[in-house]
């Protein structure tokens, strides 16, 4: 790629700005812009005037476009952070849900087991007496 001036540069007193317009040198190729510099750069030489212009380009479009992509990858992280966090806190919710049920229901089994041996023991107890009296009949 090389550039070229395309036209004179050209300054402007009320501003204070020299306007630079720089083009590639190869028609093929598709490259024009315009350079605001500060001060008056009329009787600067065309090879410093183009570092000047693509110094300036760099600075203003460069920068802003690298800073663009920049925060639209924070702003794209930002973004999966949170379904990431609401994610996880769908997930926190369904283990509470979970544990809440896995509780009920071994306390409901508690209750069922406690019950069982509370029956259990009275018919062994009802047992051990009927035979406790039936030898006590016997023996007399």
């Amino acid at each position: 790629m090389a550039l070229k001036i395309y036209s004179s540069a050209s300054y402007n007193p009320a501003t204070g700005k020299t306007i630079v317009v720089i083009k590639e040198a190869d028609e093929r190729e598709t490259v024009l812009f315009n350079a605001e510099l500060d001060g008056d750069h009329t009787n600067t030489s065309e090879a410093e005037l183009i570092k000047l212009a693509v110094d300036w380009f760099t600075l203003k479009y460069v920068k802003d476009f690298s800073d663009q992509l920049r925060n639209d990858r924070i702003n794209e992280a930002n973004r999966v952070i949170s379904e990431v966090q609401a994610q996880a806190a769908l997930t926190d919710e369904r283990a509470s849900k979970a544990e809440a049920e896995r509780n009920e229901r071994f306390e409901k089994l508690e209750a069922t087991v406690a019950q069982a041996v509370t029956e259990l023991t009275a018919i062994f107890s009802s047992r051990l007496s009927e035979e406790s009296h039936e030898k006590d009949e016997e023996m007399v």
